[in-house]
């Protein structure tokens, strides 16, 4: 049944993508782009390192966790299904262009701007009162999968894929990192300590996935990290010249685990495990670690 739906040429072909197209010249383009760039693995690396340490460290790790999970669960689809994306041969010209440009490598099927989208921002909307930022969060969950869809890089089934996978991760997800955060503390150390380096490697051995490694690894070492370093003490809400210190020391951190440990290490599967582990390791541990040590950093710490 579901070989047959990525058959279908309503969700899964070009016709649809050209009908919804909007042709407002370029200036559409460029604010597409720029929206699509809201989904990309490099805004997720920069924004969940800067709430950690800037914001919340509580909610922000839940919204990690429900995030990376679903990134997890977005890769294994992808690798099952395999569907292609779509052919720029039968797009209309204009979005043509944009779709040879723009498009990834990798299968389409479901859509994981979409799906991320739903899942970091969705979360956001759960644990956030404000209503700005609830109102921005809704119209990013929309605006990020049309922009993949206006880009002519993912069908629309590829998309409402997405939407389905990300709502059933939220619903799953959400209730699990709750109820997590509030029993943890009752549990044994090491075996805590030993799921979390364990189960997530596991996964990413015995399970195949289209990139598992990187969200994976993230997980694992940020997990990891938050849990031997819940005892470090440090206001994220600090001055503002201190957050900038720390945005600095934190972004050159994950910088040289990038990009420098990638040139020791082979470029292996494996490797990039052990280098998005040290990521997650870095924000959640090694870079708290380092602001708990420098009062500047530190700030008031009276209602951390």
């Amino acid at each position: 049944m579901m070989q047959a739906l990525l058959k279908d040429p309503f969700f899964f072909g070009e016709e649809i993508l050209n009908t919804m197209h909007i042709f407002a010249g370029p200036w559409l383009d460029y604010c597409m782009i720029a929206i699509t760039a809201l989904g990309t693995q490099i805004f997720y690396v920069v924004m969940l390192p800067l709430a950690y340490w800037l914001y919340d460290r509580e909610i922000t790790l839940k919204i990690g966790v429900v995030f990376l999970v679903s990134s997890v669960i977005n890769d294994m689809t992808k690798e099952i299904f395999r569907n292609p994306r779509p052919d720029p041969a039968y797009l209309l010209d204009g979005i043509r262009e944009l779709n040879i440009v723009y498009k990834p490598q990798g299968p389409g099927f479901p859509s994981g701007h979409t799906q991320g989208a739903l899942t970091f921002w969705g979360s956001i909307i759960y644990f956030n009162r404000n209503k700005f930022i609830i109102i921005a969060s809704a119209l990013l969950i929309i605006l990020i999968p049309y922009s993949r869809i206006y880009l002519g890089v993912h069908y629309l089934g590829d998309v409402i894929g997405g939407y389905i996978i990300g709502a059933l991760c939220l619903m799953a997800c959400i209730p699990l990192v709750i109820y997590c955060g509030k029993h943890y503390m009752n549990w044994n150390s090491v075996l805590i300590i030993l799921g979390l380096i364990i189960l997530p490697l596991a996964v990413f051995l015995i399970i195949p996935g289209y990139q598992t490694q990187q969200p994976l690894g993230v997980l694992s070492g940020m997990l990891l990290g938050a849990y031997m370093g819940r005892d470090i003490i440090f206001n994220p809400r600090n001055t503002i010249s201190a957050g900038l210190v720390k945005v600095l020391i934190g972004l050159i951190g994950i910088f040289i685990i990038k990009s420098g440990v990638k040139i020791i290490l082979p470029d292996s599967a494996i490797f990039s495990y052990i280098r998005y582990w040290l990521i997650g390791a870095w924000v959640s541990f090694a870079a708290p670690l380092i602001f708990s040590r420098v009062e500047m950093l530190k700030g008031k710490t009276d209602n951390c």
